[in-house]
C-alpha cells in the first residue's frame, strides 16, 4: 500500500532512483494506492552517471525536485490473481510515465505482472520480464 510520502525506487531507464508519492490519482475518499494505480511523485535522488548519458532534453525534465506521473508495477503488499495465486515482491517500485500513460523510457527493468501489460500494451512493450 503506497500513501502520501511513501518513498519508492524507479525502475527504467530514467537517471532516478529514488521518489517519493506525493499524490494518489483515485478518488478523493482512496488515499491508498496499489499495484496498477497512477500517483504523482518527487524526485529525491538520481543516479549521476546515467543523468549525464541521457539527452539534454530529458536532463532537464529529471532533476531533483522535479514532480511526475508514475504507475506503481510492484509493492509490497499481497496482490491476487483470479486463479488464487498471490505475488508479494521485495520493493516498491515505480515506471514513470506521461499523461497518455505511456512510458517516457524505453526499458523498465524487473518482473511486471502480465494484467498491466494487457491493460496498456505500451508496458508490455518496454518490459524485460513479465510474470
Amino acid at each position: 500500500m503506497i500513501q502520501l510520502k511513501t518513498f519508492l525506487l524507479a525502475t527504467d531507464k530514467t537517471a532516478i532512483v529514488k521518489v517519493y508519492c506525493i499524490k494518489v490519482l483515485k478518488s478523493s475518499k482512496n488515499r491508498i494506492a496499489n499495484i496498477g494505480d497512477l500517483i504523482i511523485i518527487c524526485v529525491n535522488s538520481i543516479n549521476i552517471k546515467k543523468h549525464l548519458k541521457l539527452k539534454p532534453r530529458f536532463q532537464k525534465r529529471f532533476n531533483v525536485g522535479s514532480m511526475h506521473r508514475a504507475l506503481v508495477v510492484r509493492a509490497k503488499v499481497n496482490f491476487q490473481r483470479i486463479n488464487g495465486i498471490f505475488f508479494k515482491f521485495g520493493e516498491n517500485s515505480i515506471v514513470v510515465v506521461s499523461k497518455q500513460v505511456v512510458p517516457l523510457s524505453n526499458r523498465a527493468y524487473g518482473p511486471i505482472l502480465r494484467e498491466f501489460c494487457m491493460k496498456w500494451p505500451s508496458l508490455g512493450c518496454v518490459s524485460v520480464c513479465i510474470i
